[in-house]
């Protein structure tokens, strides 16, 4: 699995608003976090529109976290913007894989999806806020 650059910039996006803890603007953000600003604006929408941040358009407007830092987990984020986290087709479709039934590799691919999956939820923007800080 490779996370997308789309995933890595929200990641850092709510990092950062959680480390500034107040309101901020797009550009100032997309200079700091080192986000183009065409794709932070697309991303502002989508975290916007699943509940992350909450906008204010306007003089003054700006990103804030709508949420507890704590409450949101990695990989409640990855999957808002890039779907259901998966390491093989196999295991996300197993009546398409021919060869399910008796697959050894299937069980073994299950299992550190399970722990992979099991991590990125447990890690929250609040632990990576405290790393970097």
């Amino acid at each position: 699995m490779k996370i997308t650059r789309a995933a890595d910039y929200a990641l850092r996006l709510l990092v950062k608003l959680a480390m500034l803890g107040e309101e901020s603007q797009s550009r100032v953000l997309s200079a700091e976090i080192e986000v183009p600003f065409n794709h932070l604006n697309k991303l502002t929408q989508l975290l916007s529109r699943r509940g992350f941040i909450a906008t204010r358009k306007g003089k003054g407007g700006g990103l804030r976290l709508a949420r507890d830092p704590k409450s949101i987990s990695l990989m409640e984020v990855i999957e808002a913007v890039e779907g259901p986290i998966v390491l093989s087709n196999c295991l996300f479709q197993r009546e398409n894989c021919r060869f399910s039934a008796k697959c050894k590799v299937r069980k073994t691919l299950c299992a550190v999806q399970k722990q992979m999956k099991a991590m990125l939820a447990e890690r929250t923007i609040h632990d990576m806020m405290i790393e970097r800080g």
